[in-house]
């Protein structure tokens, strides 16, 4: 199983190097949590894998001074554990906006409950302006309904209060009420979403277009406005 979690946080200030070191050790820890497995070594991305695997990040969560030493934050930095395993920050050209992304593939097995309470941290320490959680290609094999809209996959956080009646057909619906965020986060399926299997694929797009007739749905140009 292939799964990728792309989310969108609006920060008080541009990311400087103890952010980005902060940022990512949290990444590595929700990562930790979702696979059950820890990693002995992050790597920093080169132009080729001899490069890069010079370039040592984090032993476990611990930073190296290799990364203490960046000098400022240049739009987007990578770090990545074996083939399988790679996070990425990314500024999105956008106010204060910045795009925090987990590529982890090839996963034996998936708890749901395990990835709530892995992203849960997230929604306490930022301000979400979306979450999307997608499995085996969903939205990069362009499943979803609408190209120019979110899509919904297996997960996503809105910034809006929607109820069980606007959305029957999700599998459930989890209220988000914090200082920092006010919005549901949308589940499609009880049992771990695949992203190429038909009925799940089926059950998302019935969630977008239900979202999408009631005005709920955001373009997605309308996130970095």
């Amino acid at each position: 199983m292939d799964l990728l979690i792309k989310l969108d946080i609006e920060l008080n200030e541009e990311i400087s190097t103890p952010s980005l070191i902060d940022i990512f050790s949290h990444m590595i820890l929700t990562c930790e949590s979702i696979t059950n497995e820890k990693e002995d070594s992050w790597y920093l991305t080169g132009d080729t894998l001899e490069d890069a695997l010079k370039k040592k990040a984090f032993n476990q969560n611990t930073p190296t001074n290799l990364l203490k030493d960046i000098p400022y934050f240049d739009c987007m930095e990578s770090i990545w554990a074996n083939e399988n395993k790679a996070l990425n920050i990314k500024y999105t050209s956008s106010g204060l906006i910045y795009n925090l992304e987990f590529t982890i593939d090839d996963i034996n097995y998936i708890k749901k409950n395990a990835v709530i309470e892995a992203i849960n941290y997230y929604f306490s320490a930022y301000k979400i302006v979306c979450m999307r959680i997608d499995t085996n290609g969903y939205r990069y094999n362009k499943k979803n309904v609408f190209p120019d809209r979110l899509p919904v996959g297996w997960m996503l956080y809105l910034n809006k209060k929607i109820t069980q009646q606007q959305l029957p057909m999700a599998a459930e619906l989890i209220d988000i009420e914090n200082e920092k965020n006010n919005g549901t986060l949308i589940i499609s399926t009880d049992h771990v979403f695949d992203g190429s299997d038909k009925d799940d694929i089926r059950k998302a797009n019935e969630i977008e277009i239900q979202l999408t007739a009631l005005g709920l749905l955001p373009l997605v140009k309308e996130i970095y406005s």
